[in-house]
Order: structure tokens, then C-alpha cells, then sequence
């Protein structure tokens, strides 16, 4: 109710005490009101808002657990990364390259077509509105809430694999020819699992390729001497693309380093997974797929002793073997 006149009707003779009061709390009433409306973010500033006024820091003033989340992933040190930009300078600043770290919304240059640079707020990377704004200003959600300052619509799009498949264009298409996709298990299912403190909310940290323990999980090694021959097996057991998933810049090597009893190193050698491959210019054979085993074959040197195998992961190329994450080490000794 409102203090209209058409709506609350004051008797002629009411005594002006009395009119006074109903006066004082009418204003008070409105007064709140429009304190309230100060606390929650405006809605002009998030929703049709004009060209020139993008502000993805207003997403956080109503939800600040999910930025917290995404503040501590890498999504929103895409752009800012010191890594990230040397590669822009390695690749020699490819926008094609460069749009997938500071996108305009993928629901708006379309699911189905490679992402823009945009010009405003770079440095938040793949922020919430690089994923959620639609073309319309509202913002893509699971659920519709025409109330609410930046008018949420219940878009199912945004929980399938093909709101990640702009910008992650090769992965998408090694999900697609994968055991996951045929079982209907999408990207979301493993890279934002369902957060338990918040009903119907799904984590924004998206581990993947910067997570030491995300990327140990995905592939398996194992390693037996036959004869003359140390054999070595990486398999990808629990990823539901290629193994590593980036296209790019990561580097992905077995290491075998024989020694005698005295530490003196007798055999040295490297087989190389993948490295480092031009832009939009890798091929599926240099990972491994879902499933599948990488196998190399090294020499055991006579006198044989013992061997350190190491499978090392190396998220830019520069960084040298001592840098690389070590994914899996194993000591054997040879016969």
C-alpha cells in the first residue's frame, strides 16, 4: 500500500496530531524503500545498458560467493596473466587468439561462431558477463527472475558444453567423439560441479590445466622393463577430451633418466607427447585421446641399474624441465 490519497482515505474531521503522524510515516515508509532500491546495484548499469558503460564488477554486489570463486580461478587472470600475455607476443598478438582471453558475450557472437575481442574491461579476462550476457542486456541463467535488477532467463544452453565450445573450440570437438558426450556427461558436469551451500549453484573456480591436482587426475603412467627395453604407458583414463586439452601452448613429455650406484647418469632421453603447435594448427594425434594409451620405448644401457621416470607438464613452452609440473614419477630398478 501507498500513501495516495485515491488509496488510504483520512476522515475530514481527524484530528491534525493524527494526520501528522499518518504524514511522518508515509515519508518514513518511503524513505526505506528507496534505501533499499540504493543497496541493490541499478539496473540501467546491468541490463540495456548503453555501449561504453560494460561493468561485470556489479555481478558481485548480489553475488559475491560466485565472485569470489571466479576471482581465484583462471578465467579471470586470462588476460592479465603475465604468461598469457607473453604468449599474445610469441604469437605476435593474433585477435583470434587474443578474443578467447577477453571475449564479448558468447551469447551474443553466437554458440555456433569464434568469439570477439572486445574493447572494454580486458583485464577481467572471462568475466560473468563474458558468459551470461545475452543479446537482449538480460543475462543468461537457470532460472527466470523478471524482478531482478539484472533480469535473469532460464537459458538451458548455458549448462551445456556448447556455451564453452566458442572459445574452447578444439576441446569441444574432442568432447564430442568421446565415451562423456555420448553419456551426456558435459563439461559443466566436471568443471563446475554442483556447491552444495548454494541450491541449484554450481562452482565458478573451473579447475582444469592451471590445477596441479586436476591435471595429475586426468592421465595414468605405468612402466615395465622387457628385456633390453624400458617401456613406458600414459594413458588417459578420466578426461573427456584429448590429454592435455589445450591446443596451444602446453607441453606434455616422458622423461627417463638412468643412473649408476654412484649417481653418474648413463642414459638420457626425452619422448615428447605434445608440444607446442601453431595457432588453429594442432592435430588430435599429438594428445591423447579419451581412453587411449601413449606408449614409448627407451633403451635399458648395460650395466643396467636403476631408472627415474617421470611424465613432466609444462603449461607454456618456455618454462624449463625443472619448471614442468611433475605429473607422475616412478623409480624402477633394472635387471
Amino acid at each position: 500500500m501507498t500513501c495516495s490519497d485515491s488509496q488510504v482515505h483520512i476522515p475530514q474531521h481527524t484530528p491534525s496530531w493524527i494526520r501528522l503522524a499518518l504524514a511522518a510515516v508515509c515519508v518514513a515508509a518511503l524513505a526505506g524503500v528507496l534505501a533499499v532500491g540504493r543497496l541493490r546495484p541499478d539496473a540501467e548499469s546491468l541490463a540495456g545498458r548503453p555501449t561504453g558503460t560494460r561493468r561485470n564488477a556489479a555481478c558481485r554486489e548480489c553475488h559475491p560467493a560466485v565472485g569470489d570463486e571466479w576471482q581465484r580461478s583462471f578465467h579471470s587472470k586470462s588476460w592479465s596473466d603475465p604468461n598469457v600475455q607473453a604468449a599474445f607476443e610469441h604469437f605476435g598478438h593474433d585477435r583470434k587468439c587474443e578474443s578467447c582471453h577477453a571475449p564479448q558475450s558468447v551469447f551474443q557472437t553466437g554458440l555456433t561462431n569464434e568469439v570477439a575481442l572486445r574493447n572494454e574491461e580486458r583485464e577481467s579476462g572471462v568475466d560473468c558477463l563474458s558468459c551470461h550476457e545475452l543479446a537482449d542486456g538480460r543475462v543468461a541463467a537457470r532460472r527466470t527472475l523478471p524482478d531482478a535488477p539484472c533480469r535473469p532467463l532460464a537459458t538451458p544452453e548455458l549448462a551445456g558444453s556448447q556455451a564453452c565450445a566458442p572459445c574452447h573450440v578444439a576441446i569441444y570437438d574432442d568432447w564430442q567423439q568421446s565415451a562423456y558426450a555420448r553419456s551426456g556427461k558435459t563439461c559443466q558436469s566436471c568443471h563446475q560441479p554442483a556447491v552444495a551451500q548454494r541450491a541449484g549453484g554450481a562452482s565458478h573456480l573451473y579447475p582444469g590445466g592451471h590445477d596441479d591436482a586436476w591435471v595429475r587426475s586426468g592421465a595414468e603412467m605405468s612402466c615395465r622393463q622387457q628385456g633390453a627395453e624400458l617401456i613406458v604407458q600414459v594413458r588417459n583414463h578420466a578426461t573427456g577430451h584429448n590429454y592435455p586439452g589445450e591446443r596451444h601452448n602446453r607441453v606434455l613429455l616422458v622423461q627417463v633418466i638412468q643412473r649408476q650406484t654412484d649417481g653418474t647418469i648413463t642414459l638420457a632421453q626425452q619422448a615428447v607427447i605434445k608440444d607446442i603447435t601453431p595457432f588453429r594448427g594442432e592435430s588430435s594425434a599429438d594428445r591423447i585421446r579419451p581412453g587411449e594409451v601413449f606408449q614409448a620405448v627407451f633403451p635399458v644401457v648395460d650395466p643396467p641399474v636403476a631408472a627415474e621416470v617421470q611424465l613432466l607438464y609444462k603449461r607454456f613452452p618456455w618454462h624449463r624441465d625443472e619448471e614442468a609440473l611433475t605429473v607422475h614419477r616412478q623409480l624402477l630398478e633394472l635387471q
